[in-house]
């Protein structure tokens, strides 16, 4: 949903889909950038005018270019709205901005529904906020799925029998106080898998700019080929760990219901594609990689012998809410490795009755592959491709379908390059 041609495109290959179908979308390229400034700009009392008539009159130029009358009035002025009473009272609240920052998937919905109304497509545009229905954790909110999926069905069923296409905005929810909530970056893929497992869709197709999930970064690595299948297990091990053309929480209610996830791209429609399903077949499928992170060491040797150290120190972590990637222990040591900034009041109490060393600007590389557990070589040939580089960290067994150890950022692009060269390149 990039611009006028993106929508264009998108209307073309929701007219050639047979049979009753959804469609969820995203903002413009963009947008929600520009949502979220445009929110940091009314609590400063800044400017925010301007850029809100460039946001609008990017719009009336997509409009205007895909030949439709359509007035998208409502939309802004509801924008407006909002931006006022964050300037007039110097506060935004997390629900004022998840309202602010859905008014694109609103936008984009309404342009593509007329769009394919022109075309003698039946359409409706529906709000996700009338029927996706959540807790009150705005910006990462979390899904009541039996009250969703009795709504869902009610709404969309009979109109997909009827022969209307639904075009449903992306990440978006309702709170139980009836306010708008989000489902966090990407989550239009998110919502996709919400309303397909709802309708025990037979595909849930996520349609996006590449050809499908590579086995290597393609910009990294020019040799990196498009995986025809992978299964759920192996995709979510790839999400978590920097492939960045799935949404982590997609594939949850899929998995559920067993419903096949394809990825396709928009550009090339007639490319096959990655289909991701449950079955598994034992080979090694990709390397992958997941910058900025950080390693925290934790020591203390009076805990030998001793209950209870894993557990003082993840009860520090959740009550700071650390979120972490990876974990390899010892007797008396535990390493783990975070994404974000570590809490300084999580440090002072680890540093309590244990000693704490960190080393940041790391990065975690990452083999996938249910190949993995039944290959006797792979952690020797590992080792031997990436020999003269110094390995931080690893973790291995956990999930027997990944191997993951941790390198110098700077060194990141050589080793997966070397990894991809000794595992896929032939």
């Amino acid at each position: 949903m990039g611009g006028a041609d993106a929508i264009s495109k998108v209307a073309d290959i929701v007219s050639g889909i047979e049979g009753g179908r959804a469609v969820v979308v995203s903002a413009t390229s963009g947008t929600t950038d520009t949502l979220i400034e445009l929110g940091h700009m009314a609590l400063k009392n800044g400017q925010w005018e301007r850029e809100l008539r460039e946001l609008m009159d990017s719009h009336d130029k997509i409009v205007s270019k895909l030949g439709l009358e359509l007035d998208l009035g409502g939309f802004w002025m509801d924008t407006k709205n909002i931006l006022q009473g964050v300037s007039l009272i110097m506060e935004l609240s997390p629900s004022a901005y998840d309202r602010l920052i859905t008014v694109g998937e609103r936008v984009s919905s309404t342009i593509l529904a007329a769009l394919l109304e022109s075309r003698d497509v039946r359409a409706e545009m529906l709000d996700a906020h009338e029927f996706i229905f959540t807790d009150d954790g705005y910006g990462d909110a979390n899904v009541d799925f039996e009250k969703t999926n009795v709504a869902v069905i009610a709404t969309m069923v009979e109109m997909i029998k009827e022969g209307v296409t639904p075009i449903v905005t992306g990440f978006t929810g309702q709170s139980p106080s009836g306010h708008y909530t989000t489902l966090g970056r990407g989550g239009s893929d998110y919502t996709a898998a919400i309303l397909g497992a709802a309708m025990d869709a037979s595909e849930v197709q996520i349609w996006t700019d590449v050809d499908g999930i590579f086995n290597t970064d393609p910009r990294l690595v020019s040799e990196a080929n498009v995986l025809p299948q992978l299964s759920f297990n192996e995709a979510g091990e790839l999400a978590y760990f920097g492939a960045k053309v799935l949404h982590p929480k997609t594939i949850r209610p899929a998995i559920d219901k067993d419903i096949p996830v394809r990825i396709l791209n928009t550009f090339n429609p007639e490319a096959p594609g990655t289909v991701i399903t449950n079955e598994e077949s034992e080979s090694l499928k990709s390397v992958t990689y997941k910058k900025g992170i950080r390693i925290v060491n934790i020591c203390s040797a009076r805990m030998l012998d001793s209950h209870g150290f894993l557990e003082k120190i993840f009860e520090i972590f959740a009550r700071h809410e650390v979120v972490v990637d990876v974990v390899s222990t010892s007797e008396v040591s535990v390493s783990v490795t975070i994404d974000n900034g570590f809490p300084e009041e999580a440090l002072e109490e680890l540093e309590k009755f244990a000693t704490v060393t960190i080393i940041d600007e790391m990065s975690i590389i990452c083999l996938v592959g249910s190949g993995i557990k039944s290959s006797s070589g792979v952690l020797a040939s590992l080792f031997g491709a990436i020999e003269g580089h110094n390995v931080e960290m690893v973790s291995v067994g956990a999930s027997k379908r990944n191997i993951t150890f941790l390198v110098k950022e700077a060194e990141a692009k050589e080793v997966v390059t070397k990894v991809f060269n000794t595992f896929f390149n032939n």
